[in-house]
């Protein structure tokens, strides 16, 4: 998945109109003063990882942030959602992100729907979602496949 490079543009703009300083979002995502600054003026790339949790300390959506996800040559656009009404945060991992306990943020959506959209070229993917720290399957996907810790991972075909 390419991002755009205006992201850092983003960044500034949404920090800015929040009024955080670079100090506080570097606090808030653990990261040094200097690479809140790098990103802003894109002399340093940031990983989707850390830029979704970045999305999610400023309260804006991942594809708020990038501008849209431009995709590969071959990639498709792939939707995850997950109905979670009480949850207060969902996001998911699976082996397109080598499985980050972090995971990738979703937003919130009406009547408690999560989303997000990535980028994945034709395959089969294992994931998870992570809702308020506990690792589930898709209840709304019946493709799973068992994993080494007892339970199942759900399953995306993606063609």
């Amino acid at each position: 998945m390419v991002i755009e490079n205006n992201i850092g543009k983003k960044i500034r703009l949404v920090r800015e109109k929040k009024k955080i300083t670079q100090e506080e979002l570097a606090k808030r995502l653990g990261v040094s003063r200097q690479a809140i600054c790098m990103w802003e003026t894109n002399k340093r790339e940031i990983n989707l990882t850390t830029l979704a949790r970045l999305a999610e300390v400023l309260e804006v959506s991942l594809s708020y942030i990038i501008g849209g996800v431009k995709m590969k040559k071959g990639e498709r656009k792939v939707v995850f959602q997950l109905k979670a009404p009480a949850a207060t945060r969902v996001s998911l991992s699976g082996d397109f992100n080598a499985w980050d306990g972090e995971g990738i943020p979703l937003k919130r959506g009406r009547g408690g729907l999560w989303s997000t959209t990535l980028g994945l070229k034709p395959g089969r993917y294992e994931y998870r979602f992570i809702v308020d720290g506990q690792w589930i399957t898709d209840p709304e996907n019946s493709l799973s496949a068992p994993n080494p810790f007892g339970s199942q991972n759900s399953v995306k075909e993606v063609i």
